[in-house]
C-alpha cells in the first residue's frame, strides 16, 4: 500500500543538474508533438519562476516539444510529459532490481518506492495527444497537494544496506521530485496560481 510522507520540501540538496538533464534529454524523445518547441524568451521568464530556472530551462530546450510552444500552458504540458517520463524510468528501475536483489530489507526499499512512484506517474500520463482541461487540472491538484503530502524513498530505504541499488533509486527519486516541483511552478503560472512570465523581449540582449 502506498504511504503518503512529509517530503519534497525537506529533501536535502538536489542532484546534479547534468544528471537530471541527461535522464531527461534520453526520455524526451516519447514527448508527443502538440508543443514542440517555444521560444527561449518564454522559457527563460517562464523558468525563472521556478524552483531550479536552469533545470527547468535545459529540460524544456531538450524536448522538442517545446519548439513551437508560444503560451505557459503548452510549455506546462511538455514539462507533465518530461515528469512523467523521468518518473516511469524511476518506477521501471525500482521493479527491475526486484528480480535482482536478495537483501529483505533492500527489497522492500525498492518495492515501496516502486508503488509510491508509480502512482504518482499514474496522475501524469495517459497523456499522449492533446491534454485537456480537465486532464490539466487533475494534474495541477495532484502536484498541488504532493508538494504538501509526498512520499519520502529516503524514509522507505532508511533501513535498507547502502549499495548502488539503494544509491541509483534516491538519485533517480530525487530526479523526479526535482523534475516535479518545476511542473508544478510551471502549472501554477499557466493556471495563474504563480508569478506569470514577463512579456518576451523583441530581442536578447
Amino acid at each position: 500500500m502506498t504511504t503518503y510522507r512529509s517530503t519534497m520540501a525537506t529533501t536535502t540538496r538536489p542532484p546534479p543538474i547534468t544528471i537530471v538533464l541527461s535522464t531527461v534529454f534520453l526520455l524526451c524523445t516519447s514527448c508527443s508533438s502538440l508543443a514542440a518547441g517555444a521560444q527561449p524568451p518564454l522559457i527563460d521568464a517562464s523558468c525563472a519562476a521556478t524552483p531550479h530556472p536552469d533545470l527547468c530551462k535545459s529540460t524544456l530546450m531538450a524536448c522538442p516539444d517545446s519548439k513551437d510552444a508560444t503560451t505557459p500552458r503548452a510549455l506546462a504540458e511538455v514539462a507533465i510529459r518530461a515528469a512523467s517520463d523521468v518518473g516511469a524510468a524511476a518506477g521501471g528501475y525500482a521493479r527491475e532490481q526486484l528480480d535482482v536483489v536478495k537483501d529483505t530489507a533492500l527489497w522492500q526499499c525498492l518495492d515501496e518506492c516502486a508503488d509510491d512512484i508509480e502512482e504518482a506517474v499514474s496522475h501524469l500520463d495517459d497523456t499522449e495527444g492533446e491534454i485537456d482541461d480537465a486532464r490539466f487540472n487533475d494534474v495541477k491538484l495532484f502536484l498541488d497537494t504532493a508538494e504538501r503530502d509526498s512520499w519520502s524513498c529516503d524514509e522507505s530505504c532508511r533501513f535498507a544496506p547502502q549499495t548502488p541499488v539503494k544509491a541509483a533509486l534516491l538519485a533517480k527519486n530525487k530526479d523526479f521530485e526535482t523534475i516535479m516541483a518545476v511542473t508544478h511552478a510551471l502549472i501554477q503560472q499557466a493556471t495563474g496560481g504563480g508569478a506569470a512570465p514577463a512579456p518576451a523581449p523583441s530581442s536578447v540582449p
